[in-house]
């Protein structure tokens, strides 16, 4: 009998960012670590801002799940919160270092899903001038036991 041909498939994995990933800046770390008490720093993404995140009428910072570096970011309670469509309070350190409450979400739309920051996100990119093109790094952390998010702009 003829051996059956293996199917080779010609679609490229691209990297979803350049290698080798880039480390939070030593100003940042240290207020995470120090100043903070912050404990398991991990890149959650990098991304460009797409027009989407910056539009006011939308207020939200898409984070595809296609483009998450891990999702051991979250806790078991937090998934299980996410995945009972329960949306979360978490901190959010932006990029000036200023703090500031915000909402974490996870939308599930058809076959896809994603993570979400909204309510005070059309402020943070206000007072950070974040414009559609820039690069940013989002990073994890616990404080406290409190889910907290660092938004880098590269």
């Amino acid at each position: 009998a003829p051996k059956p041909k293996l199917k080779i498939s010609k679609k490229q994995h691209k990297p979803v960012c350049p290698l080798p990933l880039p480390d939070l800046p030593p100003k940042f770390k240290q207020h995470i670590l120090e100043e903070m008490g912050g404990k398991g720093l991990v890149l959650v993404i990098q991304k460009t801002i797409f027009y989407s995140d910056v539009n006011p009428t939308v207020s939200r910072f898409s984070i595809p799940f296609s483009q998450v570096k891990t999702h051991d970011f979250l806790n078991e309670a937090e998934a299980k919160e996410l995945a009972h469509k329960n949306p979360m309070q978490v901190c959010l350190l932006d990029p000036s270092l200023k703090q500031t409450s915000i909402t974490f979400n996870k939308w599930v739309m058809g076959n896809t899903s994603l993570y979400v920051l909204t309510s005070t996100w059309n402020s943070l990119v206000k007072n950070n001038q974040l414009e559609k093109g820039d690069m940013v790094q989002l990073w994890s952390f616990q404080v406290n036991s409190l889910l907290c998010f660092a938004l880098f702009k590269l």
